[in-house]
């Protein structure tokens, strides 16, 4: 009798936990809730842009945290009395998640130290950024060491030195260049792939985050601000130095008369007169190269100069428009109808509801 008994309690307790598992997790995914930024905060029957409007949180609303699907944070309407929730979709830029979970488990959060979107994009945006950057110092440094040895230490006909020493001196200091040479572009054309990878990778990885979050393609007016302010000054800076290496280049080359065309007449001795020509060739060549970079550098600063300017002053202007008073008196705009969907006894209406 005590072994029926026992059973017939056991059969009860298997019975009532099996029941009280589902009130148990819906408490337990309640106990997260997402809350409303700003105004209007859409809530969708189905994670789209084109599904249904269910409900507009106002600000500071909460509504019970189920679970994700995609950038959509997945959520629970309370129904009207007597009738079931409505389960709905939420954009997670548009809320914030509050509370805490059984577990400490966070739903922005895919596994345990998974970054969220938000910190995905900022590391993708910094290695594409990072990767720009090692991909012009990799060009500039394979492009400056072969300009180099050409300039400084290219080699002159044997006519042009006092004998046959000197001229082999001369050979021997462009062999020796041309073996750093060939290591330092080598080492610049590895910068230069690395960055490249680096730039196209994290691009990728941007573009593909914004067309699953399209918000973040957005930064707000005050990031857009100090990026544009960074160019302006930055643009300033490269067409400052640019103008200088260009036009001082020039400037020595065409006043200094050590640098001049050589006169065959000036000179004592033959091989004095091809020393200055020789000189001369390897300055018209750095003169050039110098003209070249600095002419380069004025207009991209140039550029930057004028794009960082006016975007400036384009948000500027943003900010004194939203900033401004409404005039007094003006009619307010009449809003559209909001699609809604509910369930009335039992059955779901959808309509449309004129806001007044």
């Amino acid at each position: 009798m005590k072994l029926k008994h026992g059973l017939v309690g056991v059969g009860i307790m298997i019975i009532g936990v099996s029941f009280a598992a589902p009130s148990l997790g819906h408490g337990l995914a309640s106990a997260q809730q997402v809350r409303a930024l700003s105004d209007g905060a859409a809530v969708r029957l189905d994670p789209s842009d084109s599904s249904p409007v269910i409900a507009n949180l106002a600000p500071g609303a909460t509504l019970d945290w189920i679970g994700e699907s995609g950038p959509y944070h997945i959520v629970s309407i309370p129904g009207q009395p007597g009738e079931d929730d409505l389960i709905g979709y939420v954009l997670a830029s548009e809320v914030e998640v509050v509370g805490a979970v059984s577990g400490g488990g966070n739903p922005s959060m895919t596994g345990a130290g998974i970054p969220d979107i938000h910190a995905q994009y900022e590391r993708s945006k910094a290695r594409r950024s990072s990767g720009l950057k090692r991909w012009l110092w990799g060009g500039t440094l394979a492009i400056a060491a072969i300009v180099t040895t050409k300039v400084l230490f290219e080699a002159g006909d044997e006519d042009a030195y006092a004998d046959s020493a000197s001229h082999q001196a001369a050979v021997d200091r462009h062999s020796s260049a041309r073996t750093v040479r060939n290591t330092v572009t080598l080492a610049g054309v590895g910068l230069l792939a690395w960055g490249a990878a680096d730039y196209v990778l994290g691009g990728r990885d941007m573009e593909t985050m914004e067309g699953e979050l399209p918000t973040l393609a957005d930064p707000a007016l005050e990031e857009q601000y100090r990026e544009a302010g960074a160019r302006y000054g930055s643009g300033k800076r490269k067409f400052l130095w640019g103008s200088i290496m260009a036009g001082g280049s020039y400037v020595t080359v065409k006043w200094l008369p050590w640098l001049g065309v050589p006169e065959r007449e000036d000179y004592d001795t033959e091989w004095e007169y091809l020393s200055a020509v020789h000189r001369r060739d390897r300055t018209e060549s750095a003169n050039r190269w110098f003209i070249g970079v600095g002419s380069v550098l004025a207009v991209w600063g140039a550029a930057d100069w004028v794009l960082g300017s006016r975007k400036m002053a384009e948000i500027e202007a943003i900010s004194r428009v939203t900033e401004s008073p409404a005039p007094r008196g003006a009619p307010a705009a009449r809003a559209g109808p909001d699609l809604f969907v509910r369930r009335v006894v039992g059955r779901t209406e959808i309509g449309l509801a004129w806001s007044r």
